[in-house]
């Protein structure tokens, strides 16, 4: 057996494709790890930062002369639902009230701060109060809270530089937009100041002695919208009231029902109410006295319909009518585009690493080529590569005559020729 050496020595078995694999690999890590590097939010060092988010609602001091003189009282729904006004604060959407005590050296007072759902809410229940606060006591709403500031002796009347001072020290929610309809009633010069009431409920609409009998009369759900307003006619004072429903078929069934109401009145009664719709407003005035100047006050309220959601998060908004998120948007696009990205970068390396290997390729091929044409190995091989054939054909020995079996029966003649052969 012969063995035939083409080169001296050993030969290398490295593969060279598992270098170029690895290589790739490598590129593929770098390439990408740079690019999510790339799409991180570096904070701006010169910007302002923003305060740390405070866990409370009223400060310690105010005004550089109030100190709280007590910690902070929170009184949760299942608390202030046994108070008198439980039902109201409800309907307005109550959240907490929180309540201090602080004092200035000489006088000591009382805040209390209501924490409404909406700005609808806290306007709402201030309109609510206003006419009965007592002397001692005087709130104001600010966003989503209402502010009552009341003194525990008659003889201290808080002003209202202290709610303006709590203004500035009371972190400020967003609040979103105050409701459209009270700024729809006529301003004129016979109004009563500072005398609408914002009402969006049955239970606080029930505390105007006026319009209570407008409780069993008006559906509040689906967000219907109720105001009242006092306005000098004649020597009386006409008592107004505008219901606002939000669809045409809930205000013709609410006409509906004040029509019938009104026929049933006597003729005296009759004259001295006016009841007219405008539009998806329900408009009626007790305590007429002058029935032509009650309707020119009535022909200057105009139904003006306005589409917007109360508070300003996104959450506020129901799910159908919610616009499209920007921050999604952005989130989506820039997600896209990292994956656009990758698979961009996937394809280059794919591309690089097959250029690679057929450059790799052909420079091992010529250059071991090279190398046995360098050694006179191609004189002696005819093929180019590293196949080795050994030409052997001279020294195969021709076999034997292969013993034939034959299938046929033997002939007569077959039978005399071997009998000849064995003697």
């Amino acid at each position: 057996m012969h063995k035939l050496e083409i080169f001296p020595g050993p030969v290398s078995r490295k593969n060279p494709f598992r270098l170029l694999l690895v290589f790739s690999v490598s590129i593929f890590i770098t390439t990408f790890s740079y690019g999510n590097h790339s799409q991180e939010i570096k904070p701006d060092s010169g910007a302002p930062q923003a305060p740390g988010k405070k866990s409370y609602i009223l400060p310690d001091s105010f005004a550089n002369t109030w100190r709280a003189l007590t910690p902070t009282r929170t009184l949760n729904p299942a608390q202030w639902k046994i108070l008198p006004l439980a039902r109201v604060y409800d309907e307005y959407g109550l959240q907490k009230i929180v309540s201090r005590s602080y004092t200035d050296g000489k006088n000591r007072i009382t805040v209390d701060a209501y924490e409404m759902r909406f700005i609808s809410g806290s306007y709402g229940l201030f309109t609510f109060n206003r006419g009965n606060l007592p002397k001692n006591r005087i709130e104001d709403f600010f966003g989503l809270y209402l502010l009552s500031v009341y003194s525990d002796r008659n003889n201290y009347l808080p002003s209202q530089s202290i709610l303006d001072e709590l203004k500035k020290v009371i972190p400020q929610k967003e609040a979103g937009q105050l409701p459209v309809l009270p700024s729809n009633l006529p301003a004129e010069q016979n109004r009563t100041p500072a005398g609408e009431v914002y009402l969006i409920g049955p239970e606080a609409l029930s505390f105007q002695k006026k319009f209570a009998h407008q409780k069993d009369l008006i559906d509040f759900t689906g967000g219907v919208e109720v105001v009242t307003a006092d306005y000098s006619n004649g020597s009386a004072i006409m008592s107004l009231i505008v219901v606002e429903y939000q669809t045409p078929q809930s205000a013709a069934d609410g006409y509906e029902k004040n029509s019938k109401l009104f026929e049933s009145l006597s003729q005296d009664e009759k004259q001295r109410r006016v009841l007219k719709r405008t539009g998806n407003y329900i408009i009626e005035a007790v305590n007429v006295e002058n029935s032509t100047e009650a309707q020119d006050l009535i022909r200057k309220i105009k139904y003006t319909p306005r589409v917007y959601w109360e508070g300003s998060k996104i959450s506020n908004v129901p799910i159908q009518y919610r616009p499209t998120d920007p921050a999604a948007i952005e989130e989506a696009s820039e997600t896209a585009l990292i994956i656009i990205r990758t698979f961009y970068w996937i394809g280059v390396m794919i591309t690089a690493a097959m250029l690679i290997g057929v450059i790799a390729g052909g420079s091992f091929f010529y250059y071991r080529r090279h190398r046995r044409r360098k050694l006179g190995l191609d004189d002696i091989f005819s093929d180019s590569g590293g196949t080795v054939r050994l030409n052997l054909d001279e020294f195969l020995l021709e076999p034997d005559s292969p013993k034939i079996k034959l299938l046929r029966s033997k002939s007569s003649e077959d039978r005399e020729t071997e009998t000849k052969d064995q003697s």
